[in-house]
């Protein structure tokens, strides 16, 4: 099965995916796409108009959380998802709220449409303002039975949750305690650390 990920250096949605991939090693071929193939060329693969997107079996599939899904039930192996009924809704809580709660509104794209007269400086602060604000709501949510965000082993909550942490990061947050050691948990297993997209690569 040949699976290409269209993806760009520094999007925090792409890095996820590869991040799912790495871990489970499926071999795919990633695909970049530079900011003027996404406003052109990229349109007649992902109408959308962002990345990532996932090409598999003729199939075109946008929407991080849609491409991971998807692979879970292609790639069943070594689930992500958690292991139980709750232990999977808790998961998928994480994900949707770092998805939808925190990184949606704070979008450059959005931003720009709701407010273009901010400067890319005043963006940029913005944006980690609002990533951390909302990070201090979500942490109590997280960590309750092990040092992994949800249950007690690897699952995508981790890479949401680390994701869009370096993000704020980026955007010159002040480090946090909580999600520092998260991270550095995380980085301890060499099997997490070696399918964890290089920082160089994500530009942070």
């Amino acid at each position: 099965m040949e699976l290409k990920l269209y993806s760009s250096i520094g999007s925090n949605s792409s890095e996820r995916v590869e991040w799912v991939l790495n871990y489970k090693a499926i071999p795919y071929q990633r695909i970049e796409v530079n900011n003027e193939e996404l406003v052109s060329s990229y349109l007649h693969i992902n109408p959308f108009g962002y990345v990532p997107c996932l090409g598999v079996e003729g199939h075109m599939i946008s929407e991080s959380m849609a491409i991971i899904e998807c692979i879970e039930e292609l790639f069943p192996q070594q689930s992500l998802l958690g292991h139980s009924v709750f232990e999977r809704a808790a998961v998928r809580e994480i994900c949707e709220y770092v998805n939808s709660s925190i990184h949606s509104p704070q979008n450059r794209t959005v931003l720009r449409a709701f407010n273009p007269d901010l400067s890319e400086q005043a963006k940029r602060e913005l944006r980690g303002q609002w990533i951390s604000g909302c990070l201090a709501k979500l942490k109590q949510k997280l960590c309750k039975d092990s040092p992994f965000a949800i249950g007690k082993g690897f699952t995508i909550a981790d890479i949401f949750v680390a994701t869009i942490y370096k993000k704020a990061l980026q955007h010159g947050s002040s480090g946090n305690d909580f999600y520092d050691a998260h991270l550095v948990w995380l980085r301890q297993n060499d099997r997490i650390q070696a399918a964890e997209p290089s920082m160089d690569k994500q530009n942070l």
